[in-house]
């Protein structure tokens, strides 16, 4: 698996790429796991936070649903700068007029527009790896790219929040994100900027990008293939993001759990998928992306996600 310009799947001349997904998405994961329980906190209900998640969900989907045709149009390193900007200018403005002022409509409209941002930053990553990395090395550059994105959300954007919140509490930790998303930006706006893309479609006039853009919603009709796969990842994402709404309500209020506590277990987690993502992304290369996603995504998934659940609540804290 190594070779010249590879390490085990990752192509060399993009790692500085894989870092800046793994540190922008520290930033954006770190209220990933304690957000939920900040917004009841507030002395919002449970409906209202998990409707603050649902418009992000909404705004995320559309984003990744279109991000791969928008930065063939644009580039994928404009995409992602655009992505990176909209991020940090929609999250002062969450923490501003949001939460800082306890304005519900403001904490919806924000949020949920910073929920465009980061499908637009980190997909049009993972097209300019379609469009430069041979097919036969995809699937494990592919999994360098899901390693790095636990690395981030997961791990990093888990682990330092329960150790900066006790020191900083929840509001500087959601301040510090912004550093973070910062850096992974810059980091990717230097190191992506000479990559050779494909750039067909830059120059196409208004009419045709147009065309192009609905293709996004059009593909989902006109390939089946394409329908059944956005289903299975829809409903395999559901759980996982859906754990981060509803387990530091069950493992803080119902567990006794600390939210430090909580948060340090949802790192675990992710920092298992670091090395499962990088595995993954090699063995579906010998024995097939289906069975892997029939058998190990989908049933695998089920069982251990009743498992997170139930484990927990028999053997208590």
């Amino acid at each position: 698996m190594q070779s010249k310009h590879y390490w085990f799947g990752l192509p060399k001349h993009l790692l500085w790429g894989f870092i800046a997904i793994a540190i922008f998405m520290s930033g954006d994961g770190f209220e990933m796991a304690f957000l939920s329980k900040h917004i009841t906190d507030m002395g919002f209900t449970p409906a209202q936070s998990a409707m603050v998640f649902t418009m992000y969900g909404l705004a995320a989907g559309l984003a990744a649903w279109a991000s791969g045709v928008v930065a063939e149009l644009i580039t994928p390193q404009k995409a992602m700068l655009i992505g990176f900007v909209t991020w940090v200018v929609m999250h002062a403005l969450f923490m501003t007029l949001g939460l800082g002022m306890r304005n519900y409509p403001l904490m919806l409209l924000f949020y949920g527009i910073r929920g465009l941002a980061y499908p637009l930053f980190i997909y049009s990553f993972m097209l300019m790896l379609v469009q430069v990395v041979p097919r036969e090395r995809l699937a494990a550059a592919t999994g360098w790219f899901w390693a790095m994105y636990s690395i981030g959300i997961g791990v990093v954007g888990s682990y330092l929040p329960s150790l900066t919140i006790p020191a900083f509490g929840e509001t500087g930790t959601l301040w510090m994100a912004i550093a973070w998303v910062t850096g992974g930006g810059l980091i990717a706006f230097f190191s992506l900027r000479n990559v050779p893309v494909d750039r067909s479609r830059v120059n196409l006039p208004l009419r045709e990008k147009i065309t192009e853009m609905s293709r996004a919603v059009t593909i989902l009709f006109s390939n089946r293939d394409v329908f059944y796969a956005c289903l299975i990842r829809i409903i395999n994402t559901l759980s996982l993001f859906g754990f981060a709404i509803v387990m530091p309500l069950l493992f803080v209020d119902r567990l006794g759990f600390t939210i430090s506590e909580w948060l340090q277990i949802w790192a675990v987690f992710f920092f298992v998928t670091i090395f499962t993502n990088i595995f993954w992304g090699i063995m579906g290369e010998y024995i097939g992306w289906i069975r892997q996603v029939r058998w190990f995504g989908c049933l695998g998934m089920a069982i251990s996600s009743l498992t997170f659940y139930y484990l927990p609540v028999w053997v208590g804290a």
